[in-house]
């Protein structure tokens, strides 16, 4: 491995992105010929202590790039332990690149998990070939595997949250000051206004002209009518009102209440009265 000779000028950044630029590719190429390697020498090949790099984590831009909404339920899903792994083997190369390449920020992994990760999603490897290499059971595997996942489900579900509350409007502090008035001022007021209003509403019911409603007799005669009506739905009084007839005539109501059509006097013209003889008489018939 090459490393710089230290010196007391300041050191120059080139053997770091030297050894990015290493990485990104030696990741790309696992999936050809070093996938042959076992994934101890592989992790061993990427651990590089003597490089400092900071630590960065993605915006939520970035991981719509490499991941759609429907991407993400899929690993919730298998973190929840609901679907098959099967389901998100399509997912896990691009999870294991972007942890290999540091953008998970400070997420860690233990080596059986990373060789783990390594071996399924950049060599592409089965689970079958990784139990031998790794000399573990595959159920003991595959709970490796649901544990890493359910930590990549917790970074992109906070990434999420952040840019949601990026675009949420910032709360204002809100200063709390006494009131000009007291509570009792206040309700002073609040009376005085009803009563105000009050008086106006009273006003105006005097000046409306109610003698429309007003009800006909006295109680005595209430108390006659309602012990004679018995259970009829409807009873009537007698009234002073007086109300004109069809030919302009007035004609005083004997009841409150009057039913059906006015009466008429029907007289039949041209018919006449057989008496006892047979012969017809001369006068009119009335009914």
């Amino acid at each position: 491995m090459l490393k710089e000779l230290t010196t007391e000028e300041e050191q120059s950044p080139w053997l770091s992105a030297f050894w990015q630029d290493f990485r990104r590719r030696f990741l790309s190429l696992l999936s050809f010929q070093f996938c042959n390697f076992p994934p101890s020498l592989a992790l061993s090949i990427l651990q590089n202590k003597n490089a400092k790099e900071a630590v960065s984590t993605m915006s939520s831009s970035q991981l719509a790039v490499h991941f759609s909404p429907y991407d993400l339920k899929r690993l919730e899903l298998y973190s929840r332990s609901m679907v098959d792994y099967h389901l998100i083997m399509d997912l896990v190369p691009s999870v294991a690149r972007l942890f290999f390449l540091k953008q998970m920020g400070d997420l860690s992994l233990s080596a059986a998990q990373c060789a783990l990760l390594l071996g399924l999603g950049l060599q592409h490897k089965s689970v079958e070939q990784l139990q031998k290499e790794i000399d573990l059971p595959s159920s003991q595997l595959l709970g490796l595997f649901n544990r890493l996942v359910r930590k990549f489900v917790q970074v992109f579900t906070s990434i999420q949250e952040k840019a949601i509350e990026a675009e949420m409007a910032k709360t204002k502090d809100v200063s709390m000051e006494p009131t000009v008035l007291s509570l009792q001022d206040d309700l002073n007021d609040a009376a005085k206004e009803f009563e105000e209003k009050h008086k106006q509403d009273k006003e105006k019911v005097r000046d409306l002209d109610l003698e429309q409603y007003k009800i006909r007799g006295d109680d005595e005669e209430w108390d006659e009518v309602l012990k004679t009506a018995g259970g009829t739905a409807m009873v009537s009084i007698k009234s002073d009102k007086k109300r004109k007839l069809g030919g302009g005539k007035e004609a005083s109501t004997n009841g409150g209440v009057v039913h059906g059509k006015q009466r008429k006097t029907e007289v039949q013209h041209g018919k006449f009265k057989k008496n006892k003889h047979g012969n017809k008489s001369g006068k009119k018939a009335f009914k």
